[in-house]
């Protein structure tokens, strides 16, 4: 296969690609055996950035004998600030999933009932909760969160484990 694309669309292709590639393994200390084939192709095309006068965004390292980004490139504003949008949605979407299911679960009087409830009666209860999440941390994002379980202190630990 071939596709022939101009210097602008290239260097939008080099965005993209960075973005992927802080999906794929950003986030990562080791690297993802499944991402291997990924990684390879990305190599394949941040080869040509040399030839097309973008060696400011893509340079070969030689210790690690592959094409990386240049810190230039990772500190271009367009892909950080998407990735950067993305978490803060997923980030919310997920703390007002996570909790909706909580107190649904809770209000059923636990997961399995929860789980055992119709589609529409799930969704009824849980949307009513979702939508008061989503006021409130639209609203007031996480200042009126707090964790209210009680801890423990030491001395109380103490009186638990010599009255048994």
């Amino acid at each position: 296969m071939k596709i022939e694309i101009s210097t602008k669309e290239y260097r939008d292709l080099l965005d993209i690609l960075h973005i992927a590639d802080v999906v794929i393994s950003g986030h990562r200390k080791e690297v993802d055996k499944r991402t291997e084939r990924h990684r390879a192709l990305m190599q394949k095309l941040y080869a040509p950035a040399q030839g097309e006068g973008l060696d400011e965004l893509i340079s070969y390292n030689k210790i690690v004998n592959k094409y990386v980004p240049t810190d230039a490139f990772e500190q271009s504003a367009l892909p950080h600030d998407l990735i950067r949008e993305f978490g803060d949605h997923l980030f919310w979407d997920e703390l007002i999933s996570r909790l909706s299911v909580r107190d649904a679960a809770q209000t059923a009087g636990g997961i399995d009932l929860l789980n055992a409830m119709s589609d529409s009666d799930r969704q009824a209860l849980e949307g009513s909760i979702r939508q008061r999440y989503i006021e409130e941390l639209s609203v007031n994002g996480v200042a009126n969160l707090a964790v209210i379980e009680q801890f423990s202190t030491g001395e109380e630990m103490s009186q638990a484990v010599t009255s048994d």
